[in-house]
């Protein structure tokens, strides 16, 4: 649409009145012959501008070829302001004469009209291609105009190419003229700068164009000596002009000085009618604006239409909660209760996780998931019962009580307690009812039955745990009930308890003091009973020495081991049990002695049986050796610890094979028990080194700053690493 009116405009200035000059015959002497580089060649004829031979101001061609150069200037020409070039008009006039000369390849020397049948098609004026062609005569006109910075920007060339006949009538010219008895040719034409019509070309003023240039090069190729050649004549310019419509308007052509300026602005008031939205310079930009914000958005302001509503609308959007009345009000009301307390409602997300934490924080006991469930557990049953476990408050002396209550020789402060009657001779033999053996009588004396749990020693020993017995509370606070600790687990819990370790520990104590005796031998002569007799009585007489040296041994390593703990009482935990590996060996060297001296005995007894070729009747007896208080307690000890120390590591498998955290409590609070059960565990607590005050605290640097050691800095974290590594040691060898 915009091209089709500037179409119109522009072709309603086509037809504007248009002027043309007269013409105007340039003075030849004005322009300038030039001759070819180095000059013409000897013996030739130069051109040059002749006032007479032809009755009028002519450039004449001779055998030397010739540039002659005219200059127009085109501002000089026109002068008038205001208008615009068309086109500028030149012609100019010429003769020639077709002269040959003879040059040896058949040619001869012919003048000018002469036998010219063998050269041109006198009909057309065409040269015939033959050996005279070369000898055709030069006359080659350029014409140009340049700019007013003398740039050439318009050019045309022409050529002579027909021949003429100079004095007679030529049918084929299309422009000739007589002047006299010459017929000139008319050479005519133009250069358009631009076309109105067709819109082609730029509009030029006068003063920015420069000048139109002729450049004449002529030559007698037929090498007369003379002027023979080409001859120009009368050189005419004149110029067609109209008043300059880019005047009127710089948006006639883009050549027009401000076109673009003016299409610019042309485009903009266009499309500024077109739509007042094109740019806000736009007349009526504003309210244009104004309506178009509304209609895509009825927010734009408060004034604009249906904006109460619109607002109403996005604010449900935004927030259901803005009004009762908006969509999904229920809903996201409900969402921001139940946000802010799960227990609004019981449709709430994460209700149930919240009951139960509000439940819990009134009472642990109220499921066994519950925070501190354990804890509230394990004090409400020690409040029942404080045996309940070893972390209960007061275990131990609930503990010694209950022991107390059960046997009151379990401790000398039981209630109760009778101190036993140590025998004065553990030698001395019965009336006859025992088996002749004191130790062994003593032993069978006092029944297992009657022996306390734990044999005095010289230091009052820590109460012995026991395994905590399970105890079902009835939780009158709550419809949950607590469940058992030592129950429904996932893995078999070994029945370990203080008796059955005891019971274990006094019947390896009896099969140990079990000893093989030979029945007394059936002979036929009474002398040889009689030595029997003897034999016997000194065997047990060899029998007492022996356990009195026995006793004695065993007295010296107690001694021995005594003094080593007393020695030893400073040294770490890993010493101490290096002390318990030892009193173990050595226990166990001594029974492996006994059993060397019984087979010993057997051997001998044996040997004399043969030397004395008695058939004996082989009926064996079990006796049982007699022991000592202090030798039954050391060895009812080392027997505890060896017991004791399997159930440990069956237990401490057991922990590596439970799952649960169920489990692994339970197999803690049993391993616990056996731990502190062990005689002599608790020993080193008895024991205190008295300590002094030797220095009241007070400040010794009250007015001075003490500098900072800088050598104590932990430089490069050498600390650090050395106690990472001390760390991992810990666990070397355990993955």
């Amino acid at each position: 649409m915009l091209v089709l009116v500037c179409y119109c405009f522009f072709y309603s200035n086509s037809f504007a009145e248009t002027t043309t000059t007269n013409p105007v015959q340039q003075d030849l002497s004005t322009g300038t012959i030039t001759a070819p580089y180095g000059g013409c060649p000897s013996g030739t004829t130069a051109a040059q501008v002749n006032n007479s031979n032809w009755s009028k101001q002519t450039v004449r061609w001779g055998e030397c070829v010739n540039t002659f150069e005219l200059t127009v200037a085109i501002n000089q020409a026109l002068s008038a302001a205001g208008i615009s070039i068309d086109k500028a008009h030149y012609q100019w006039k010429y003769v020639h004469c077709f002269n040959t000369s003879a040059q040896g390849n058949g040619t001869a020397s012919n003048f000018c009209n002469n036998n010219l049948s063998n050269r041109v098609n006198q009909s057309t004026g065409e040269v015939l291609d033959d050996i005279y062609k070369d000898q055709w005569d030069q006359l080659v006109v350029d014409i140009e105009v340049t700019d007013a910075n003398g740039t050439v920007i318009k050019s045309e060339t022409w050529s002579m190419d027909k021949w003429y006949l100079w004095n007679g009538q030529n049918n084929h010219s299309a422009n000739e003229i007589v002047q006299g008895s010459v017929r000139w040719q008319v050479v005519e034409g133009n250069i358009d700068f631009y076309n109105h019509v067709d819109k082609i070309g730029t509009i030029y003023t006068p003063n920015q164009l420069g000048d139109v240039r002729f450049r004449f090069v002529g030559q007698d190729k037929g090498a007369w000596d003379g002027y023979y050649g080409p001859v120009i004549a009368d050189v005419n310019t004149w110029f067609t002009y109209r008043t300059n419509p880019c005047t009127d308007t710089a948006l006639y052509d883009p050549s027009c000085p401000g076109y673009a300026a003016a299409y610019a602005q042309y485009e903009y008031d266009t499309n500024c009618a077109a739509n007042a939205l094109y740019d806000s310079g736009c007349p009526g930009y504003a309210t244009a604006y104004y309506n178009q914000q509304c209609t895509a958005n009825p927010l734009y302001d408060s004034g604009c239409t249906g904006y109460a509503e619109a607002y109403y609308n996005q604010q449900c959007d935004l927030d259901p909660l803005y009004d009762s009345g908006c969509t999904g009000y229920a809903e996201a009301y409900l969402t921001q209760q139940c946000s802010l307390d799960p227990l609004y409602d019981s449709s709430c997300s994460g209700y149930a996780e919240a009951y139960l934490v509000q439940q819990c924080s009134l009472d642990p006991l109220y499921d066994s998931s519950c925070t501190g469930y354990e804890a509230a557990y394990l004090k409400q049953q020690c409040d029942l019962d404080a045996t309940y476990s070893v972390r209960c408050t007061g275990y131990e002396q609930a503990y010694f009580d209950k022991q107390c209550l059960l046997n009151p020789q379990y401790d000398d402060m039981c209630p109760g307690y009778v101190a036993p009657v140590i025998p004065s001779d553990p030698t001395q033999i019965d009336d006859g009812s025992g088996t002749g053996d004191a130790i062994v009588d003593d032993v069978i004396d006092n029944d297992a039955i009657d022996t306390p749990g734990i044999i005095l020693v010289p230091v009052i020993p820590e109460p012995e745990p026991e395994v905590p017995e399970i105890i079902v509370v009835d939780n009158t606070q709550d419809t949950n009930t607590a469940p058992e600790p030592l129950t429904n687990l996932d893995i078999d819990i070994p029945n370990i308890s203080i008796e059955n370790i005891e019971r274990e520990v006094e019947q390896e104590i009896e099969r140990e003091l079990e000893i093989v005796v030979e029945p007394e031998p059936e002979t036929s002569e009474p002398e040889v009973v009689d030595d029997v007799s003897t034999t016997e009585d000194t065997t047990e007489e060899n029998t007492v020495e022996e356990t009195r040296e026995e006793e004695t041994t065993e007295e010296n390593t107690v001694e021995e081991t005594t003094e080593e703990e007393s020695t030893e009482e400073e040294t770490t935990e890993d010493e101490s049990t290096e002390e318990e590996t030892t009193e173990e060996e050595s226990t166990e060297e001594e029974v492996e002695k006994k059993e060397e001296k019984e087979e010993k005995e057997e051997k001998e007894e044996a040997t004399e049986e043969e030397t004395k070729e008695e058939t004996v009747v082989a009926k064996k007896e079990t006796k049982k050796k007699k022991l000592t208080k202090k030798q039954k307690a050391e060895a009812k000890k080392n027997k505890m610890k060896e017991i004791i120390k399997e159930k440990l590591k069956a237990l401490a498998v057991e922990m590596g094979k439970a799952q649960s955290l169920k489990d692994q409590a339970a197999l803690q609070q049993l391993i616990a028990a056996l731990i502190n059960y062990v005689p002599g565990f608790n020993e080193y607590g008895k024991y205190n080194i008295p300590g002094v005050t030797f220095y009241e605290p007070y400040d010794i640097y009250k007015d001075k700053k003490v500098p900072e050691n800088q050598r104590a800095l932990r430089n490069g974290l050498a600390s650090e690493l050395k106690w990472n590594k001390m760390v991992d040691q810990q666990y070397e060898g355990m993955e």
